[in-house]
């Protein structure tokens, strides 16, 4: 389509070079005369050759003619209605106007839209026409321009084939007569195989190459000869004598090779009939034992492979009870190893609770988003659209309550569970699960931090107090200090494990600059207050403390450092956000033993270290 955008662009100005050499003509050039002596003597010479040259009904064809080298005509008037002329002085008969034009459209869109691989031969042949096809075509060669004759047979006759070349004809022609350069274009996409070297083709040694193929159900096939350039066929095209290397390929077919052995001045025809290929299919999913069908018939269970399918679009459905049905189509290549894995949804489940007395509020896993129901006996309390996994349930009624119940729920599956109120026992001797999830879900009440690994991000600032002893003077250093923690903590109430670390900015004190120190700690915290959002807490920790600061009256090394273990505590309130996140907030102290100060050596002494700061810290749990 892009080809033919462009030929309609161009069309104005070859009309214009037509009729401005058409106007040349008439005023007697030289140069064109010179043409028309050479293409009479082009004609003779064919004329002489094929005696019954009128019983083919040759059609002239130079409106968007191309040569072997890739150009093609730009006054094609130069060419077209010269050679009538010279056929028509030769008493060789033209086929009607009507017929002309219409055969001239059809090929304009033919070598627009896939030129070369078009041949006048082939257009022909669709009118079911009798007799052959005069081909035209130019060659810039050292000597001037080459003009070339070609007859081929269109319908058939007596002695020939169809498509059969029967002689090709030649003259060269001197500047100026018709110089390659003004008269010519270059073609883009014009390709020839097998074209020898030099300024010329050995015509003797040039054939053509018909390659159609056939699949089974009409799959684009694609022609490679030589292994050089790729097109759809069907393929017809002007080729080297000799034996040239032709392969074919179709998506979801076998691939076809094989050498061709081209015939010079004769066409040679290969019909191909490719073979569907075969591939593999693997399918998984995240269930085992789903079962796998392909196409609609039944294949196996996941894990599932199956070798040996035939190439092509299939389907696959995966089904299992409790899961959503999963779908999918793919198309299949050759030698190709389809990769299906499968995540399947499960769907949800329901829970049918049963009291065994009247009035009983039931409660579910997350208590302070408030009841889910009542039953009674009698009459039962069904849960639908319950998330599959794990469950806890407990009742309620007044100050009595259940024991807490844990149940699994499956995709698709209904489980049956039971609750009793635990009527004869004393509220101190009620189960504390189940007492702790009523007060939950009373308004002011908290939540439970999720059981697990939680990371532990913060922001402190406080003040360092510590004494030291440098160069021979007593110092006793006061400064404000600002940094980060980063700790990891296990939690299971009332108890945190944790291990992390405090980075710590000192602003500057005395004359001393770039202060800061890296404190390393693991700490046992406990939780007061269970049943508050707000819960207050006390911790102690054993730590190692690194301080670094720089001395601008060392010129040599400015760097001091030294380094400790201490021990520290902390206290605080833990706000529970919801079962996976907190915040806290408090106050930490941190005491360091007695340290040397080093720079190249043992240069002071630092007897105390002491920080306290107040911090804020967000827990995120993990897993």
């Amino acid at each position: 389509m892009r080809i033919r955008s462009i030929l309609r662009a161009i069309l104005p100005f070859v009309t214009l070079t037509i009729l401005t050499t058409a106007a040349a003509a008439q005023q007697g050039d030289p140069t064109r005369d010179e043409l028309d002596d050479y293409l009479g003597r082009l004609v003779t010479e064919m004329r002489s050759d094929v005696s019954d040259l009128d019983r083919y009904e040759p059609l002239l064809v130079l409106h968007v003619l191309h040569d072997e080298r890739g150009y093609r005509v730009q006054a094609s008037d130069l060419l077209e209605r010269r050679l009538a002329d010279a056929l028509a002085a030769q008493q060789v008969r033209v086929i009607d106007p009507a017929s002309r034009q219409r055969i001239l459209e059809d090929l304009e869109a033919c070598y627009t839209d896939e030129a070369p691989f078009c041949r006048a031969s082939d257009v022909v042949g669709q009118f079911q026409m009798a007799g052959g096809v005069l081909e035209g075509s130019v060659l810039p060669v050292r000597r001037g321009t080459e003009l070339r004759l070609k007859l081929v047979v269109a319908g058939g006759s007596s002695g020939y084939s169809p498509g059969e070349i029967v002689g090709t004809w030649r003259v060269v022609v001197p500047p100026p007569s018709l110089d390659p350069v003004a008269d010519l274009l270059p073609a883009a996409g014009v390709i020839v195989y097998g074209r020898p070297s030099g300024d010329s083709i050995a015509l003797d040694q040039l054939g053509e190459l018909r390659v159609d193929v056939r699949t089974e159900d009409g799959t684009q096939a694609w022609v490679q000869i030589d292994s050089r350039v790729v097109v759809p066929a069907p393929v017809t095209t002007a080729i080297g004598a000799g034996e040239h290397l032709l392969t074919i390929t179709a998506a979801g077919y076998r691939p076809f090779s094989d050498y061709v052995e081209i015939a010079p001045r004769a066409m040679t025809r290969r019909d191909i009939v490719l073979e569907r290929g075969t591939g593999t299919v693997r399918v998984t999913a995240n269930a085992r034992e789903a079962i796998v069908y392909l196409d609609d018939r039944r294949v196996g269970t996941t894990p599932w492979r199956g070798n040996g399918i035939v190439t092509g679009p299939h389907s696959v459905r995966v089904e299992k009870n409790g899961f959503l049905k999963f779908e999918s189509d793919f198309v299949l290549e050759h030698d190709e190893d389809e990769r299906l894995d499968v995540d399947l949804v499960e769907l949800p489940g329901a829970i049918v609770v049963t009291c065994a007395h009247d009035d009983v509020t039931v409660f579910m896993d997350d208590a302070a988003m408030g009841p889910v129901g009542k039953c009674s006996t009698g009459r039962t309390l069904t849960l639908e659209d319950v998330p599959p996994g794990r469950h806890t349930l407990w009742g309620a009624r007044g100050p009595d309550r259940t024991q807490r119940m844990s149940v699994t729920v499956r995709g698709g599956e209904a489980v049956p569970l039971g609750l009793g109120l635990l009527l004869s026992l004393p509220p101190e001797a009620q189960d504390a699960n189940s007492r702790r999830s009523e007060r939950e879900y009373e308004p002011f009440g908290g939540y439970r931090l999720q059981r697990g690994l939680f990371l532990d991000l913060a922001f402190l600032a406080g003040q360092a107090d510590w004494q030291m002893t440098l160069d021979g003077a007593s110092r006793s250093p006061k400064t404000a200090g600002y940094g980060a923690r980063v700790a990891a903590s296990f939690f299971a109430e009332p108890w945190e494990l944790s291990l992390g670390g405090d980075y710590v900015f000192v602003q500057d004190f005395d004359e001393f600059t770039n202060g800061r120190f890296l404190e390393v700690s693991i700490g046992l915290t406990a939780y007061l207050l269970p049943n508050s959002s707000l819960r207050p807490f006390v911790g102690a920790r054993g730590l190692y403390n690194y301080l670094s600061f720089d001395d601008p009256l060392r010129a040599d090394d400015p760097k001091l450092t030294a380094g400790s273990f201490g021990l520290g505590a902390h206290a605080g309130l833990n706000w529970r956000l919801n079962p996976r996140a907190a915040l806290e907030f408090g106050a930490s102290y941190s005491w360091a033993g007695p340290r040397d100060i080093r720079s190249q050596g043992t240069v002071g002494r630092m007897e105390d270290f002491q920080y306290i700061a107040g911090f804020a810290a967000a827990w995120i749990y993990l897993h």
